[in-house]
Parts: structure tokens; sequence; C-alpha cells
């Protein structure tokens, strides 16, 4: 039987593919959704951030996780996305992140839409530390990872990020 090495999986079994990008579309869907708040832009940025990392898989070197690559990707594409001229939307949907089902708590929604917009008051890089390890659940050597950046500073920049918030919820 052939052996594959795990890149070699990557291009060349399909179950493994697929089984890739299933275990993985909820997590960076959600990582979409929260930068951008629109569903169907989430969901195009999605399937741009898997089709990226299939292209461009004979380029992939196993540093870490396949997951912090595919974050990369689409915090690339999330970046290209707001740097090209686009028709705004017209609706923030507040039922596409994980679960597609309206939460039918009032109080809760509105405390999601405060969230939400505190959230897009930080700068990109800010609001990029402040989802990864609460939303995504990544801890600090993989947010480092994705980031680029040390360990270190992405604990700083996080405790700095959460003051901001905290200060923002305060103000009221």
């Amino acid at each position: 039987m052939f052996l594959y090495r795990p890149l070699d999986r990557i291009i060349y079994d399909k179950e493994y593919t697929d089984r890739l990008i299933r275990e993985n579309y909820a997590d960076i869907y959600a990582y979409c959704f929260r930068h951008l708040g629109h569903r169907e832009t989430a969901e195009d940025l999605t399937q741009e951030t898997f089709l990226k990392f299939l292209r461009t898989a004979e380029r992939y070197r196993e540093y870490g996780k396949i997951k912090n690559y595919l974050y990369v990707i689409a915090g690339n594409a999330i970046r290209d996305h707001y740097r090209k001229p686009k028709e705004i939307p017209m609706e923030k949907d507040l039922s596409a992140e994980r679960n597609p089902i309206p939460d039918p708590d009032v109080e809760y929604a509105a405390e999601r839409v405060e969230i939400r917009e505190a959230l897009a008051a930080l700068d990109s890089p800010d609001r990029e530390i402040v989802i990864l390890p609460f939303y995504q659940e990544l801890k600090v050597k993989d947010i480092a990872g994705v980031m680029n950046m040390p360990a270190s500073t992405v604990r700083y920049r996080l405790k700095t990020a959460e003051k901001e918030l905290r200060r923002r919820f305060e103000k009221g």
C-alpha cells in the first residue's frame, strides 16, 4: 500500500481533503463572519480561502497546524476584501454565526450587536487579536504563528485590546 506524506495527502487523497475542509469550514466561516458581519461575503471568503489553500498546497510547509495556515489565508482574504472598493451591504446578518437559527432572546441579540460594534471600532490587528482567542479558541502560541509576531507581543496587545473594549462598554 502506498503511504502518503501529509502534503501528498492534501494534493492526491480526495477523502482526506474533503475531511480537512469539513473539519475546518465552520471555524474559518465564523472567523470571516466575525470580521465582516455579512453572511454571503463571509461564505465567499471562506470558499476563497479553501480554494487558495488547495491551489497553493504544494507550497505549504508543515511548520504548525493546517488550521492556523487557513486562518492566515482567510485573514489575507479579508484584508484584500477591505482594500477593494465594494458596495456596502445593507444588512448585518446577526443569525449567520455558527448557528444559523436566530436567537429568540432579544437582550442577548442586542448584546451581540453591542459586542460586534465594539469589535468593529478596534483597529484591524487588535480586532484580530481578540477574535482569534475568544471566538476561534486559539492559544497565544497559535495566534503568534497566525499573526507572525512573538507570543509576548500577542499577550500585550490582547490585554491592551481587552482594556479598550472594557472602556467602551463602561462608557456605554
